[in-house]
């Protein structure tokens, strides 16, 4: 069994041990050694690479790899290794450090996800080259500068980063999330950044979170029922001081140090050509020597460190001041006054947009059928009159078409030909002009969301003369009105959440038979119809909205889109978007209208 040293201490660079083996397999060596700082690959993390010397030869650690309880070090060999030598390792820190930089910036990720999607379940990370962090669930692309944003405020927080071994049974109870199969090679380890909650952890990791660097969200990529979060950290990221203690500068030697930054700032000052604004960044820039020095401040002791800082901000102002009492330059061509600005001042950040809650409704609607094997597809919304009414059961005289308030749109010239299904144009007061143009494809059985924007002419608290829906269309053999149930059952599971309820009413619409009005408690008064003053519902005024119309494909509807009645039936639904998004427990939404208001108080509320 080999020791492994990288868990107790992810910072030692060199360790001395002994050669177990050295054996030959194909075109490298495998080094065993009773003890190793190098990091084997695993849990997402690449390995380490180095170098293992002894006297008689010298390994060049390509890869390393866990086999059972032992570490395998592929290498390469220079002279030759043998059972029982004493052996210094070396591993190559730059890719360490990079590698633990890295792995630390996955859980800081993961974090930030837990406070804008919570809702997601964490499967797998990747802590290469191309990092990642994998979960069960979809998250909107909006979401990249949130999980961005919560990512950063834990780095710049600067909060420890801890490990510490644990029993089976403390894992289980302190973790906030346990892998579906623990390693047995290993000791269980968890670890915990500031105040979050422990998780398990087997990986090299940094002591603080500012030493990650920044944190860039570069893709949120979703595909099926899985999300990965992409990342990266800074490249350009200077490793830590070569100082063998943490406490190794005495308070004395910083202050001399701050005190001659502050002499050489004021001579540069008194006899530079340079512009002021050339001068902060030279002298307090990120890259200037007081910045550098400043950085040390963590290698003085406690007690010593409030002082410390004093004297930095004292040194900083009387850069500050030497500068701003500089006399301005004039221009050699204008004699313009130079115009002094502080550079390193934090600019204005643009405001930034998101999805609209529309947009998001259709993401999340689309993604819940999607995993029951429905196809989003597209229909036209401006079409012939004959798909969304004559092919649908409601000739041109039917009174139902009454209902929908249709806006019908003219164009120079008759129609041309013979065609009765394309006399007049239409703007689709319904996505069930879908319906017969999916049949007409010929290709059976069919699971299909049409998702497009409709028109009526109604406006009130529940109504707008735009508005969005999404058809649903299912046929096979053998469809049943149990099948529609249940799809209902399962969208107002995943979507409305456990404390909404829905109801089926015999209704009639001319193209289905039998035919179903959907409703759903409200989710302003959850069904009582009251607010808590007493008042009456504004939305729903009985305690029930309408969600949509629903039913079983009629035989003629079938029959117009080329399908046989006799061996196939179906159902049909179209809800509202923005009426569905409406009923969402927790929306509080009761207008409408104010979804199309363009009033950003109320849209960044979503």
């Amino acid at each position: 069994m080999t020791e492994l040293i990288y868990l107790t201490d992810s910072y030692k660079k060199t360790h001395t041990t002994t050669v177990v083996s050295c054996e030959r397999k194909g075109q490298q060596w495998e080094l065993v050694l009773a003890s190793t700082i190098f990091y084997p690959e695993g849990g997402g993390q690449p390995s380490d690479k180095g170098i293992v010397t002894t006297s008689s030869g010298k390994a060049h650690v390509k890869h390393v790899r866990l086999a059972g309880d032992i570490v395998v070090h592929e290498c390469a060999i220079e002279g030759s290794i043998v059972a029982g030598e004493e052996a210094r390792c070396d591993i190559d820190w730059d890719i360490r450090y990079q590698n633990m930089r890295i792995h630390t910036a996955g859980h800081i990720v993961h974090e930030a996800v837990k406070r804008v999607a919570p809702q997601l379940v964490a499967l797998k990370g990747e802590h290469g080259t191309h990092p990642y962090i994998e979960y069960i669930g979809s998250v909107p692309i909006d979401k990249t500068y949130a999980i961005e944003k919560e990512s950063n405020v834990i780095v710049d927080a600067d909060v420890a980063v801890r490990t510490e071994f644990v029993s089976l049974e403390q894992l289980m109870a302190r973790a906030s999330w346990v892998p579906a199969h623990l390693p047995k090679n290993k000791p269980l380890r968890i670890l915990t950044i500031g105040d979050n909650d422990p998780i398990p952890d087997g990986g090299t990791q940094v002591k603080t979170t500012k030493e990650t660097g920044n944190i860039t969200i570069t893709a949120i990529e979703n595909a099926d029922d899985h999300v990965r979060i992409c990342y990266r950290v800074e490249s350009a990221r200077a490793v830590l001081p070569q100082i063998s203690e943490p406490e190794a500068i005495p308070a004395p030697e910083l202050t001399r140090m701050l005190m001659e930054v502050e002499s050489s700032a004021k001579e540069i000052i008194a006899s530079s050509t340079k512009s002021a604004d050339a001068l902060r960044l030279e002298l307090l820039g990120n890259k200037s020597n007081f910045a550098q020095i400043t950085k040390n401040i963590k290698y003085v002791p406690v007690a010593y460190r409030q002082e410390i800082g004093k004297v930095i901000n004292f040194v900083k102002e009387h850069i500050e001041e030497a500068l701003s009492e500089r006399a301005p330059l004039q221009d050699n061509a204008t004699g313009a006054a130079e115009k002094f600005m502080d550079v390193t001042m934090p600019g204005i950040r643009p405001p930034e947009g998101h999805l609209h809650i529309v947009t998001q409704a259709i993401m999340e609607i689309t993604r819940i059928f999607e995993k029951i094997g429905f196809t989003r597809v597209r229909h036209p919304e401006v079409d012939w009159d004959w798909y969304p009414f004559e092919s649908l059961n409601m000739p041109p005289t039917h009174p139902a078409r009454d209902e929908w308030e249709t806006f019908f749109l003219e164009y120079p010239g008759k129609p041309t030909g013979t065609n009765p299904r394309k006399q007049k144009i239409v703007l689709t007061p319904h996505t069930s002009n879908g319906q017969v143009r999916e049949m007409e494809k010929g290709r059976l059985p069919i699971r299909m969301i049409n998702i497009a924007k409709c028109y009526r002419r109604q406006i009130d608290v529940s109504h707008t003369p735009m508005f969005h829906q999404f058809e649903g269309l299912y046929i096979d053999r053998n469809v049943s009105i149990g099948h529609l149930k249940g799809v209902f059952d399962y969208f107002v599971k995943q979507f409305f959440g456990a404390n909404r309820t829905t109801r089926l009413r015999p209704f009639h619409f001319q193209f289905t038979e039998p035919s179903f009005e959907v409703d759903i408690n409200c989710g302003i008064c959850l069904g009582s119809g009251k607010l808590p003053d007493g008042t009456s519902c504004k939305l729903c005024k009985a305690g029930w909205l309408e969600l949509g119309g629903a039913g079983m494909v009629h035989p003629v509807v079938l029959r117009n889109g080329g399908v046989d009645p006799d061996v196939y039936s179906g159902f049909a639904f179209g809800w509202g978007i923005e009426r569905t998004s409406m009923m969402k427990s927790g929306t509080k939404l009761d207008d409408i209208r104010l979804l199309y208001s363009n009033d950003i108080r109320f849209l960044e509320q979503f």
